[in-house]
């Protein structure tokens, strides 16, 4: 019966996404990352990479064509609370984040930035 539920659940997002399934997290997915991805530099391997040298796990990924299919937004959500790893890894390779969340919180600019300084300040 469960795995009838989840392939109509699963049918109903695809068919009808809302962006409150988009950004919304399950019980054992502890944070979001939404990146936006030009679609001729879309390659779920290299992102899935990334994501797993951080020694995090994708519980879930969805894609979503933005205008007219030529950027797509890359909603994927992970089992860690601390995603500073992950998000300083697309970042390095030049990803755009558009949105990071984690159960603990929003990470915001300024804690973002303050991990920049810190960086730098490594890097002397």
């Amino acid at each position: 019966m469960f795995v009838q539920e989840f392939i109509k659940n699963q049918a109903e997002s695809f068919t009808l996404p809302s962006p409150e399934q988009f950004t919304q997290l399950a019980e054992m997915e502890n944070s979001l990352i939404v990146l936006e991805v030009l679609f001729k530099d879309y390659m779920l391997t290299e992102i899935a990479r990334i994501v797993e040298d951080n020694n995090a796990h994708v519980f879930s990924l969805t894609v979503l064509p933005v205008g007219d299919g030529a950027t797509l937004l890359v909603s994927m959500k992970l089992d860690i609370l601390d995603i500073s790893a992950v998000l300083r890894g697309f970042e390095r390779f030049n990803y755009k984040i558009v949105y990071s969340l984690t159960r603990e919180g929003e990470i915001d600019d300024t804690q973002r930035e303050r991990i920049d300084e810190l960086l730098y300040y490594l890097n002397m």
